[in-house]
């Protein structure tokens, strides 16, 4: 155990003011030793990975990587995983509780700070690390067990910390999670379940209950946990864009749609995701959906010339002509060396029965590439 006087902090905060006012409490408070900035989450995991620390400080949201995005990524990291996190937040609400469960946040703290509300927490936190309670002593060995693939050990070893703490839902989540790993996915979720009950902001046991009752092909109760997962947490839009995914690969496009039109509209309208559900559209001929989410999207960007092509192909596929041959020439407006769609909106050409149009996109093509086989043969069959 550090002494708390000789402890290295790390302070995270988008804010610099912020970093040297938490220093200055902590000063205050005889905590620490040595106390590093880092501005926002990739920053400071870069900082704890060449250099460990005793106890990191964070905001909740900084631009880039957020405090939440961070926590994740150093539980999962053997190394950094028992580092103690305090996050320091401006509100309270029912998606911290939630991530407080589902990270593993030690503590978080609501803004204004004040010296004592941070010594509180701060003492809290390494008084629960430095002896940490039954409890948390069963789940970090089952955890061990688990890597090391001792399955039943780690089971048995998890329902230990059960018994320690019968008021606590992780036990009971992490029950459920390993019997998942050992496909018994009745007992699995019967576990979950429980756990769910116990705590109904319990993002992870939703999400592997959805997991379940996917695999079962019972998409009812899969929509229903997945969406409660999403309710309580909206930042893990991963978990419906999943769902979405799976649906559409299942051909029950009505609920797929339902599902992803959700999950963009709690993403803000992301760009980028919403590109990623159009090519997994595309990938398994969801093209009515794809032709939804490209029309939307050129709003933003009418002068994307992939966009306009894909848009162009999706109606291809479901034989509107017209509209296919419409974004073609746009895109073709936008790249006049976009050989390929020359080629589609000369075939669309003869479709329709304008040989006189397909011939001059025909030639249009040779004169850029006279040696181009499928032109050539589009211009013999047009003749």
């Amino acid at each position: 155990m550090v002494p708390y006087e000789e402890m290295s902090i790390l302070i995270v905060d988008d804010i610099e003011s912020m970093c040297k006012s938490i220093r200055g409490m902590l000063k205050v408070m005889r905590f620490g030793k040595k106390y590093r900035f880092a501005h926002n989450g990739a920053e400071a995991l870069k900082m704890i990975r060449e250099i460990p620390v005793d106890l990191i400080i964070s905001d909740w949201n900084m631009p880039g990587m957020t405090g939440v995005e961070m926590l994740e990524e150093i539980r999962e990291d053997p190394a950094l995983r028992d580092i103690p996190v305090v996050m320091v937040t401006a509100e309270a609400n029912r998606e911290i509780v939630a991530e407080a469960a589902e990270s593993e946040i030690d503590a978080y703290i609501l803004k204004p700070l004040t010296v004592k509300v941070l010594s509180d927490r701060v003492v809290a936190v390494l008084e629960k690390a430095n002896n940490p309670p039954p409890m948390v002593r069963h789940l970090k060995k089952a955890r061990l067990l688990k890597e090391d693939g001792e399955l039943e050990a780690a089971i048995a070893e998890t329902k230990l910390a059960q018994k320690a703490d019968p008021r606590s839902s992780r036990p009971l989540r992490e029950l459920g999670y390993l019997y998942y790993e050992k496909k018994e996915t009745d007992t699995a979720e019967n576990w979950l379940i429980k756990a769910a009950k116990m705590n109904n902001l319990d993002v992870f046991a939703f999400h592997l209950l959805g997991e379940i009752y996917l695999q079962r092909n019972d998409i009812a109760k899969a929509a229903d946990c997945f969406e409660q997962a999403m309710n309580i947490s909206p930042r893990h839009i991963s978990r419906g864009v999943y769902f979405g995914k799976a649906l559409i690969q299942k051909g029950m496009m009505a609920r797929a749609e339902k599902v992803l039109d959700k999950v963009i509209e709690l993403s803000g309208y992301s760009q980028p995701l919403v590109e990623e559900i159009i090519s997994h559209c595309m990938e398994h001929r969801a093209y009515h959906y794809a032709v939804k989410l490209l029309n939307e999207l050129i709003k933003f960007e009418p002068d994307r010339v992939d966009l306009l092509s894909l848009l162009g192909l999706a109606y291809e596929q479901i034989e509107e002509w017209l509209n296919a041959l419409k974004f073609f020439l746009l895109a073709i407006e936008n790249d006049k060396k976009n050989l390929p769609i020359k080629l589609h909106a000369a075939k669309i050409y003869s479709r329709i029965g304008q040989p006189f149009r397909a011939e001059m996109m025909l030639r249009g093509v040779l004169k850029l590439d006279p040696q181009n086989n499928e032109a050539i043969e589009l211009l013999k069959q047009n003749g």
